[in-house]
């Protein structure tokens, strides 16, 4: 037989869970929800002509990215492979690959893959034309600066790079 005072207890114990639940079940569903971008090969990837037309809007800035570790993969002994790593300790050579990362994942979180195409933006009207490729193609799209992603945030397998790296100029207006 159960007791009015347990009861109470079990509901008020029961009661906080209760009021969060269809919280949880909504986020389930928005995760669900979340549309999956395109990737290479399926139906929707861009065309060898529409990468072509993004690359003339953005005055030939549109780079195929290439691992510089490939060398290394080919033959670990390669001469090449060597002044590569002596390379990988100067932040600044990091920097300037749109591939290469301050660090090469990060306790197996995620793994160093460069994106399929790269925007070596110049100016703000490669950014727009950009984002406005990858939007209207659902293409995953990413930011890079100067590679200093130690969470590799900055690369992504399958998607359009945007590397601001060579935007450092600065123009200051008069007010007028």
């Amino acid at each position: 037989m159960v007791k009015r005072r347990d009861l109470i207890r079990w509901a008020a114990a029961v009661a906080p869970v209760a009021s969060i639940w269809p919280l949880l079940r909504l986020d389930t569903v928005r995760a669900a929800q979340t549309p999956r971008r395109v990737r290479p090969g399926e139906p929707g990837w861009p065309t060898p002509a529409d990468w072509a037309r993004l690359k003339q809007q953005v005055d030939g800035y549109l780079i195929r990215p290439e691992s510089p570790l490939d060398v290394c993969r080919e033959s670990p002994d390669n001469p090449g492979c060597v002044a590569l790593f002596r390379e990988l300790k100067n932040p600044y050579f990091i920097g300037d690959s749109p591939v290469l990362t301050q660090t090469c994942e990060w306790v197996g979180a995620w793994k160093a893959a460069p994106g399929a195409y790269v925007v070596a933006a110049k100016g703000v009207e490669h950014v727009a034309a950009a984002v406005d490729f990858a939007r209207e193609r659902n293409l995953r799209l990413v930011v890079r600066g100067g590679g200093h992603s130690y969470l590799g945030t900055s690369n992504a397998p399958d998607s359009l790079m945007i590397w601001t790296r060579a935007m450092n100029d600065i123009s200051t207006h008069d007010a007028l």
